[in-house]
């Protein structure tokens, strides 16, 4: 989900993180200022509200995902996490375990293909 600042909200989070550090100054300005711009200052403006940011999580990765046999694509955005559950690395290690494999009898395949065809191109370059 991407965050869309306006002006409004930027000087909301930054007048909040400072009301900390000089909550004494503003006092005393809040009530030497005239009612009307006192009010305006406490009012929370329509249509905002108070985002906490958060500086340790991470943005989703959104991929497009086109299933097999299918023209349909969808965008799948998932949340990296900084460390997997029991379950989860036992699920990705089963998925690299196949997937290495699947390239070994890939491989194999194709060293097979290409020493059939050796064996053809021979035995017809030598039957000549």
């Amino acid at each position: 989900m991407r965050l869309v600042w306006s002006t409004a909200a930027y000087l909301t989070i930054l007048l909040a993180s400072n009301a900390a550090t000089a909550a004494e100054p503003q006092a005393t300005a809040a009530a030497n200022a005239p009612p009307a711009l006192a009010e305006a200052e406490t009012k929370q403006p329509r249509g905002m509200r108070e985002v906490t940011i958060d500086p340790n999580t991470r943005d989703p990765v959104c991929r497009r995902y086109v299933p097999t046999g299918s023209r349909i694509s969808t965008m799948r955005c998932v949340t990296p996490q900084e460390s997997l559950t029991a379950a989860q690395q036992a699920d990705h290690d089963t998925m690299r375990r196949d997937v290495a494999e699947m390239r070994a009898l890939q491989a194999m395949r194709e060293q097979a293909r290409t020493q059939a065809l050796a064996d053809m191109l021979r035995r017809r370059g030598g039957g000549q």
